[in-house]
C-alpha cells in the first residue's frame, strides 16, 4: 500500500456496546496503522462512549447530543476528516487483519472506483457468506450477492456490482462528496444503495473487494429492536423514492405500475400504499434531487442493465435466516 494514502475508518454507533470488543480489537489487530480511527457516536444511551474511552485511547471519538441517524452522521463526518478514503464500518462486525490493506489496494487499482465493497461472511457462520457486493431488481428490491453461498472462492475475482453494502465498504470521499453524500431523507437503510447507484450514474465505478474480509452479526440490532418485517418496510419505501431520482423517466413510468400491480396479500399492500403515501408527501423534494442528477447524468439505464436484475423475485431463500442467528437465541 503506498504510504502517503490516508483513510478515514469511521465507524458510526447508536448502542452498540455489546458489538465494540470484537470490532474494535479486530481493528486493532489491522496488518496496517495507516488510518485515522474514528468513533462517531449517535447519542448512544448505553456506555459506548466511556467503554471505547476507557479500552481504546487511540480512537478518536465524535459524541453527539442527538441522534442524526446514520446519512447524516456520515456525510458530517465526510465534511469533517479530509482524507482520500474513508471506510464505513458497521458497528456488529469483525475484521480479518488484513481487511484494511486489501480494499484500498481493490480501490487504487482505477481512479474510477468510487466505492468498494468488502467480503461479507456471516459471523457466527463464518465459512458462510453474508454477500460480496449488493445485487437489485429492477423494481428496487436488493440482496446480498451470494448470500447464503458456502464460500468456496467463487467470487474472489475484482467484479462490477450495483452497490456495497455500507456495513463495511471504502468510498473515495472527493466521490462521495460530489455526488451528494448519503441522501439524508432515508435516516436508515437503502442509503448504500442509493448512492451507489448514483456513482453508477455519474461516471464512477462501484466493485468488490473479495480479499477485504469481515464477519457480520447479521441485522442483529434491526432484529433486536424493529424485527425484519419493519426493515423490509422502511427499504421498500427507501426504494421507491431511490427509483424516481434514479431511473431514467421512460423506465420510472412503467416500473412503477409493475411495483404497484404486483399481487400481494391485503396486509402487504396496504404497507405499500403507505410507502407510496410518504413518497408523495416528499415528491417536491425528491423531484429536485431527480433534477439534479439527471441533469449530471452520464451513464444510461442501457449501459447499467448489467447491474441490475430484469426478475421480479428475490433469489434469496428466507428459511435460511434461522441458520445465522447467534447461538441460544430465539427465531424470529
Amino acid at each position: 500500500m503506498n504510504s502517503k494514502i490516508r483513510t478515514t475508518v469511521l465507524m458510526i454507533n447508536y448502542n452498540g456496546l455489546p458489538d465494540l470488543p470484537d470490532l474494535l480489537n479486530s481493528l486493532e489487530a489491522q496488518n496496517t496503522r495507516d488510518f485515522n480511527p474514528v468513533f462517531w457516536d449517535n447519542a448512544s444511551t448505553d456506555g459506548s462512549v466511556e467503554y471505547v474511552r476507557e479500552n481504546f485511547p487511540w480512537v478518536k471519538i465524535c459524541a453527539q447530543s442527538i441522534n442524526l441517524g446514520y446519512a447524516k452522521a456520515a456525510n458530517l463526518a465526510a465534511r469533517q476528516f479530509d482524507t482520500e478514503f474513508i471506510i464505513f464500518l458497521n458497528t456488529d462486525i469483525r475484521l480479518d487483519p488484513d481487511c484494511i490493506n486489501q480494499i484500498i489496494s481493490t480501490a487504487c487499482t482505477d481512479n474510477r472506483i468510487a466505492c468498494a465493497a468488502s467480503k461479507m461472511r456471516f459471523f457466527h457462520k463464518p465459512e458462510m457468506l453474508n454477500g460480496v457486493g449488493g445485487c437489485m431488481n429492477y423494481l428496487g428490491y436488493t440482496w446480498d450477492r451470494g448470500m447464503f453461498e458456502i464460500d468456496n472462492g467463487q467470487y474472489d475475482q475484482i467484479e462490477d456490482v450495483l452497490f456495497a453494502c455500507g456495513g463495511a465498504a471504502l468510498v473515495r470521499r472527493e466521490c462521495f462528496l460530489s455526488v451528494g453524500g448519503y441522501d439524508e431523507v432515508f435516516y436508515m437503510y437503502h442509503e448504500d444503495v442509493d448512492i451507489c447507484w448514483r456513482f453508477w450514474i455519474l461516471g464512477y465505478r462501484v466493485v468488490t473487494a473479495p480479499h477485504s474480509v469481515v464477519y457480520h452479526k447479521f441485522s442483529r440490532s434491526t432484529k433486536d429492536s424493529k424485527g425484519m418485517a419493519w426493515r423490509e418496510f422502511i427499504g421498500e419505501r427507501n426504494s421507491i423514492r431511490s427509483m424516481i431520482k434514479n431511473y431514467e423517466l421512460k423506465n420510472l413510468i412503467p416500473t412503477l405500475w409493475t411495483l404497484i400491480n404486483l399481487p400481494q396479500h391485503e396486509e402487504r399492500k396496504k404497507i405499500q400504499r403507505g410507502n407510496l403515501l410518504w413518497n408523495l408527501r416528499r415528491l417536491p423534494n425528491t423531484l429536485r434531487s431527480r433534477f439534479w442528477i439527471q441533469w449530471k447524468r452520464k451513464a444510461r439505464d442501457k449501459d447499467l442493465q448489467y447491474l441490475i436484475n430484469p426478475e421480479i423475485h428475490v433469489p434469496i431463500d428466507v428459511t435460511q435466516f434461522s441458520e445465522i442467528q447467534e447461538p441460544g437465541t430465539a427465531k424470529d
